[in-house]
């Protein structure tokens, strides 16, 4: 059939209404040609747009691409097709209406004077369908304007079709439905009034409703909440079936960040007679209250995890459950599902296993408390708890020691920490401290996450991975190029470097020859440029970073609908034995499919998090122009070099207030002055603040002797 698709297509001049091309094709069995045309569009043999016209794609003819708009109104087009094809320049008047991450059917054409550019023919999806703008007074002090957050549309006068439908005034920060653009004008719904810009909270906020993410429960969702919220004490006959796994009477903690409300996962790690230790991982039974197609798991699909601000959190349930019923909060009866392990007294896992069970968390820890426990053995709460942190202390040393000679990456990078007062203005930026207790916590749910995996792999289920891919040889070779430079040669061949043990290795060499903290973090930083992102696929490909074979996650149902997944299909083939054909058919279908979602999801909370921290720093320096401080290049680019200061906060200092006849050497990644000197990664140098722009979140330094 596809092949007949193709000739017809190609006789009529490469596109064709879709009824048309029914009819030529004599299609009498519509699902099956509906899905041959969405399997070659899938494919990109073709592409097809809202109007129902449908495109054979070749460089001939149409071309299937990515439109990017320039503030000044014009704009590129990438090739879906063809990653290392040339971007097309689209001048505006050649736009048809579309605008920026637009999908788009385009043809290629030569100017007079010889040059190329695009025409866009046709809008195939829109990304983008709502824009954040902020309402702002007439220059004469008559109208009110929405100016766009996007500066890509900076050049477009907004039309709002339904202003009198709300009370705008200044400085107000709206949402609003694209509606068209036409004639260099764009219109637009509002759709809801989000703050007021003069407030720091509001402007936080306004970052997640840019970028999309749901930041309010629809009723049907709170009421379904309601309805799971019954107590644990209130349903005896529930408890009574799962006291033959109980946890109630172990020692089970919690050890979470002293602000969190959502607590996934507690432990509790005991030595046995032959010298082993048990560690049990507890995790709450979200799947138990949230069940398949229900309200709220569509809204928890849909927002595929929560999503955590400088200033609060966007969870993915309705903090009666996130916060409340599945937390795992202290001295209350809670539901489990638990991964019980074994280890030998060398730290290797013997065993594990996966059941229901019902828990009381007998004490509360933070980091903080457990880090100066560790440290200065100072200890403020039971006897029997300071016992169990002391033998899960000497598992975690164990089990750490094992994960690094298989080749667990240590990237060593810090995070910055945003410290805000109780109206969200910014007092402190500063790095996040970690300790023992974190890595700790981290190196017990790896354990977990990985024995989780293994059990369902070893029964060769339908599953959801947690995986991260290979590097690419080519990339790791510049990073072992780029460390030339710095005095570092581990002297390896193309192939030793994608060992992650030499990656280690290699790590420990930065650690060992750089005495300087933020240029060994930069340095460790660089290689995570290179590498892959991790994904969830049903496909099981290992997590090159874990030096892992198997991995998934399973320890934050609360927070990451993977998890929430993966609980689902434990209960449903190791505790429930269902593994009929027809419930695995669905469950591939469903894995695929949300997988493919939350990969996304988890994407877009990854960077609105950093759009938060970004626009928090703008917002500590606003204060602070004209100040000087010392800061190390973090990286030099063609268009200016990137400097952080101690406190991790990073300004640009652009190409234009540098001395003039830099060049700049991509290869090495250096800007290199006319005295053969040059700018690169790593080097002090003392700069001046000389802009913090809190609406493009943008800071500008400029280097002084």
């Amino acid at each position: 059939m596809e092949k007949k698709i193709v000739e017809i297509l190609q006789q009529n001049n490469n596109k064709m209404a879709f009824d048309l091309l029914a009819n030529k094709m004599k299609a009498t069995d519509h699902m099956a040609f509906l899905e041959m045309l969405t399997m070659m569009s899938e494919e990109n043999v073709i592409a097809i747009s809202p109007a129902n016209n449908i495109y054979l794609l070749d460089d001939g003819h149409y071309m299937h691409g990515i439109l990017k708009l320039n503030a000044k109104g014009f704009g590129f087009v990438s090739n879906l097709n063809d990653s290392g094809h040339e971007d097309y320049f689209v001048p505006p008047i050649s736009l048809n209406g579309t605008f920026t991450n637009d999908e788009v059917v385009y043809t290629v054409k030569t100017e007079s004077d010889g040059r190329l550019r695009a025409e866009i023919l046709e809008l195939i999806k829109r990304e983008k369908t709502s824009i954040m703008g902020e309402i702002t007074k007439s220059r004469d002090g008559r109208f009110l304007d929405f100016i766009p957050m996007d500066k890509t549309f900076s050049n477009f006068r907004v039309i709002m079709v339904n202003k009198a439908d709300f009370i705008l005034k200044d400085n107000l920060i709206v949402k609003a439905k694209i509606l068209e653009l036409k004639d260099r004008k764009l219109f637009v719904r509002i759709k809801k009034i989000v703050g007021d810009a003069t407030k720091a909270a509001d402007r936080i906020i306004s970052i997640a409703e840019e970028l999309d993410i749901r930041t309010e429960f629809p009723k049907r969702v709170l009421d379904n909440a309601e309805e799971v919220n019954i107590p644990l004490k209130q349903q005896s006959e529930l408890i009574k079936k799962r006291l033959k796994r109980s946890l109630l009477k172990k020692m089970v903690v919690t050890i979470d960040g002293i602000d969190s409300k959502d607590l996934d996962d507690a432990i509790h790690v005991e030595k046995v007679s032959n010298g082993h230790f048990k560690l049990i991982v507890a995790i709450a039974d979200v799947s138990h209250y949230v069940q398949p197609k229900s309200a709220l798991d569509n809204e928890a699909l849909l927002r595929g995890n929560s999503t955590y601000l400088a200033n609060k959190v966007i969870p993915m349930l309705p903090r009666i459950l996130s916060d409340d019923l599945c937390s795992l909060n202290p001295n209350t009866e809670k539901l489990a599902l638990a991964c019980e392990m074994e280890f030998d007294a060398s730290g290797k896992m013997l065993s594990k296993e996966v059941y229901e069970t019902v828990m009381i968390s007998k004490v509360r820890l933070n980091y903080s408390e457990v880090n100066e426990y560790f440290d200065n053995k100072k200890w403020n709460h039971c006897e029997e708890s300071r016992i169990m942190m002391d033998v899960a202390f000497e598992l975690y040393k164990l089990i750490d020691a094992i994960k690094i000679k298989r080749g667990t990456i240590n990237f060593g990078v810090r995070e910055a920490k945003v410290v805000m007062d109780k109206d969200s203005n910014v007092v402190e930026i500063k790095a996040r401290e970690t300790g023992e207790s974190e890595q700790l916590i981290e190196q017990f749910m790896v354990s977990a996450n990985e024995a989780v995996a293994e059990i369902v792999f070893d029964r060769e289920l339908p599953f959801v991975y947690r995986n991260h891919g290979k590097p690419e040889e080519q990339d790791l070779i510049t990073w072992y190029t780029s460390l030339k430079s710095f005095g570092i040669d581990p002297k390896l061949t193309p192939k030793e470097m994608l060992d992650p043990l030499n990656i280690n290795k290699t790590l420990l060499q930065i650690d060992n020859q750089t005495t300087d903290p933020v240029e060994k973090e930069l340095l460790n930083l660089s290689l995570l440029r290179y590498m892959d992102k991790a994904k969830y696929s049903l496909e099981n490909i290992g997590h090159f970073g874990l030096s892992s074979k198997c991995y998934t996650h399973f320890t934050s149902p609360i927070r990451r609908y993977s998890d929430l997944m993966v609980h689902r299909y434990l209960k449903q083939y190791i505790l429930n034995k269902d593994t009929r054909d027809f419930m695995l058919e669905k469950n591939i279908a469903f894995i695929d499919k949300a997988c493919a979602i939350i990969n996304d999801t988890e994407i877009t909370s990854v960077e609105c998090e950093r759009e938060v921290v970004k626009a928090c720093m703008v917002e500590y320096m606003a204060d602070k122009v004209g100040n000087i401080y010392e800061g190390t290049i973090a990286v030099a680019l063609k268009f200016g070099i990137f400097v952080q200061l101690e406190n991790m906060v990073e300004g640009l200092v652009h190409i234009s207030n540098l001395e003039e006849g830099i060049v700049y050497d991509e290869s090495n990644q250096v800007l290199i002055k006319k005295d053969n000197t040059f700018y690169r990664m790593g080097q002090k140098v003392n700069v001046k603040v000389i802009g913090a722009d809190i609406k493009k979140r943008t800071i500008d330094f400029q280097i002084v002797k």
